[in-house]
């Protein structure tokens, strides 16, 4: 009597545990790339943030042109520390016969510092953690300036043991910054 020999139908149970770990070992690779994608997100973020601070002060400083001619917007330095330092009277300039270009620099000056501060205590939403924003005329003659934020970011850092040769990573603190240039005429 001959037996007939079935073919096999169906997969192993270790065809079906190799294909899981591959499985496995491909979500990983999927898993780190969505980490350093939404590191890099978040860092475009900051960076326009950045960008969003610079533009309100070049908007600021091109719609009061007497006021830089002045020097009024020479040397500003803002930061959560001396954000206090600015302060003025805006009711001065809600009424129009008691604003000159001074005091309309005084309260520009005075909300772009405010604005800054807001950015640095409002971290729920992590805005521009310790942020400082800087102006600073570089050429006279030209009206040149130099508009520059800072802030500070956590990054990775890659480390290797010289005696063991292992390779670790670990988050540290550094100072991302953002500087443009503008004629402001």
């Amino acid at each position: 009597m001959l037996i007939k020999q079935r073919a096999q139908a169906g997969f192993t149970l270790l065809e079906v545990m190799i294909a899981g770990a591959i499985f496995a070992i491909g979500m990983l690779g999927v898993a780190g790339l969505h980490l350093v994608s939404l590191e890099n997100n978040h860092a475009a973020y900051l960076r326009t943030q950045a960008v969003n601070i610079t533009q309100d002060i070049i908007e600021r400083m091109r719609n009061n042109p007497q006021a830089v001619s002045d020097g009024h917007f020479n040397d500003l330095i803002v930061n959560t520390a001396n954000s206090s330092g600015f302060v003025s009277d805006t009711e001065v300039c809600e009424t129009a016969p008691g604003c000159n270009t001074s005091a309309l620099a005084d309260v520009d000056i005075a909300q772009w510092a405010k604005l800054i501060t807001k950015i640095n205590n409002d971290n729920a939403y992590q805005k521009l953690p310790q942020a400082t924003a800087t102006v600073k005329m570089i050429n006279t003659d030209r009206h040149l300036f130099t508009f520059s934020v800072s802030w500070s970011v956590k990054k990775w850092q890659h480390t290797t043991d010289a005696t063991s040769d292992k390779d670790s990573f670990k988050r540290i603190k550094q100072t991302a910054n953002y500087t443009f240039k503008a004629v402001i005429e």
